[in-house]
């Protein structure tokens, strides 16, 4: 498309031969198909990773750990690591389960996030 007022003048060069011949044009219907697969699965992915029914707050921090943690979303509540539970208002003091070892890691990274996505509860 060519936004017509930029256009300052024209010049006939002459005929050409037929650009779209249907004869050498072809459509890869298995490369159509794969990346048709490739965008539904990317789109099921990001389908996943938003909460349902939680604030916008609850899924800033969602985002932020998903990039140093695996996590997902069970409910209101974050599960990482598929063992430690965060529950709202995802404050340190709202993680629950998993090892010790597990659950501290989880804490400091929680504080961390919010302290970089400057969310500070009291």
């Amino acid at each position: 498309m060519v936004n017509a007022s930029f256009i300052t003048g024209l010049s006939y060069l002459g005929k050409t031969e037929e650009p779209l011949l249907t004869d050498s044009c072809w459509v890869n219907l298995d490369g159509l198909r794969a990346k048709e697969a490739l965008a539904i699965r990317q789109a099921e992915a990001d389908a996943e990773r938003m909460g349902v029914g939680v604030t916008a707050e609850a899924q800033s921090i969602f985002d932020a750990l998903s990039k140093t943690l695996p996590v997902q979303w069970e409910n209101s509540d974050i599960l990482v690591m598929k063992e430690v539970r965060v529950r709202s208002p995802y404050l340190s003091n709202c993680v629950f389960g998993g090892t010790d070892a597990a659950n501290n890691r989880v804490k400091k990274v929680l504080e961390l996030e919010r302290r970089r996505l400057q969310l500070f509860g009291t």
